[in-house]
């Protein structure tokens, strides 16, 4: 089996795949610490996409930006931000805890090509897992639990609150399937 593509040309194809499903130039920033316009942008899509027990303050998305390892993917469509992806080093050694992701364009593939992205960069940077929490169904009633494990991600742990924690095993195999699945 060939090994995984380097993340640039995986984040590449990401961004042709994504300029096409979306009729319009995509493109991908990675960023290791967030600009004020950058909180912004995030806050602002969470201000849209998560009821507001779930979106984070902007201190809190702060103190996360400082954490080891933070990693955001934030995605533009003709130069406007549409969607992100953020994580950073877990308690776990080896692992990558993805932290938050939401996108403004529903259904079109823009979710699971960050998250396959996500996936193919914490490989390169040699993470064995990455780790996220969700819950079962969202308040709408999207299958969230179903959703990440096609991704590969299995259940770990549920606690009194009904938060999933899930954790999916970064190998060559995984990583390939998902790259040909979501990005290629």
């Amino acid at each position: 089996m060939p090994g995984a593509p380097p993340f640039r040309d995986a984040k590449r194809s990401a961004e042709a795949r994504l300029s096409g499903a979306l009729d319009g130039a995509c493109s991908v920033e990675v960023s290791h610490a967030l600009s004020d316009a950058q909180r912004g942008t995030i806050l602002a899509i969470d201000d849209v996409m998560f009821r507001e027990e779930l979106r984070y303050t902007r201190a809190e998305l702060e103190e996360r930006s400082h954490r080891p390892g933070f990693t955001c993917f934030l995605l533009s469509l003709e130069g406007k931000p549409i969607a992100y992806d953020y994580g950073y080093d877990d308690d776990e050694p080896g692992a990558f805890y993805s932290d938050s992701a939401a996108t403004l364009i529903e259904r079109r593939g823009v979710g699971s090509t960050l998250s396959a992205l996500e996936a193919v960069y914490c490989y390169g940077r040699g993470y064995r897992r990455v780790k996220l929490s969700t819950e079962e169904r969202d308040e709408v009633g999207r299958a969230l639990r179903r959703y990440w494990e096609r991704f590969g991600f299995t259940v770990i742990s549920t606690d009194e609150d009904d938060n999933i924690v899930m954790v999916m095993e970064l190998t060559t195999e995984a990583v390939v399937g998902l790259h040909g699945k979501y990005i290629a």
